[in-house]
């Protein structure tokens, strides 16, 4: 199954992650004696001065951000999971609020085997492609989730291997908590029982792979996928 490969542990240079204007980074900062991580975007870097990234938001406030105090950068793209330390050089407030980042000399960089799939518990519906089949809307409950596919959890099953269904669901990605309504198609994969807790009570799950999704579908799945993966990498599947 994909995993963080620890035996793929390496160091690299910034330039080297190849990331670009947008990219999404989560910062970790001691604040009031606490650890914090915080999401913002990368705005630009000048190889061997500086890192510039948006000042993150609270409440629609940008956060108060001492300079000198250090952080850890977290990212994803690719294949590879990025963490670097620097520190804030200098706080700017005009002509917007943004960050210098002090360089970093390396960067560790881990691989992430496989496609990746995340562990969540979004709620979402079911339902037969022809809007003539017969049967009710189902609820169902995703487990994991990948941009190509997902796992499907319920009471019964949903159909046969092959089977073609209706899937939608919701999730919300930051840092301005935008809800996306993702509907798609659906193709079973595999199915198998599985039993949760010490009670004799079993359950389905249905692996399905998606249909072909939008360009902008795809980019804010991703971008959800790689928010879970940076606020906890022991979601990984």
């Amino acid at each position: 199954m994909p995993d963080l490969d620890q035996s793929k542990i390496s160091t690299c240079s910034f330039e080297s992650m190849q990331l670009h204007v947008g990219e999404r980074l989560q910062l970790e900062l001691l604040v009031e004696n606490a650890r914090k991580s915080y999401y913002t975007t990368l705005i630009g870097f000048v190889p061997g001065h500086s890192v510039l990234v948006r000042t993150p938001h609270e409440q629609n406030l940008p956060i108060p951000v001492p300079e000198g105090a250090a952080v850890l950068v977290r990212t994803f793209s690719g294949r590879h999971a990025f963490t670097l330390q620097s520190r804030i050089d200098r706080v700017c407030r005009s002509p917007y609020p943004y960050l210098h980042l002090a360089y970093p000399g390396q960067v560790q960089q881990t691989l992430i085997r496989g496609a990746l799939r995340v562990r969540v518990a979004l709620p979402g519906i079911v339902s037969g492609l022809d809007e003539q089949a017969d049967g009710p809307s189902r609820a169902v409950v995703i487990s994991d989730l990948s941009v190509s596919g997902a796992q499907l959890e319920t009471e019964d099953s949903l159909g046969e291997s092959g089977e073609k269904l209706g899937l939608v669901f919701k999730f919300v990605v930051q840092p301005n908590n935008y809800e996306v309504k993702l509907a798609t198609s659906a193709q079973i994969q595999s199915m198998r029982k599985i039993t949760k807790g010490k009670g004799p009570a079993e359950s389905v799950s249905h692996g399905v792979r998606f249909g072909k999704l939008h360009a902008t579908e795809g980019l804010l799945l991703q971008s959800y996928i790689q928010q879970v993966l940076l606020s906890d990498r022991s979601r990984v599947v």
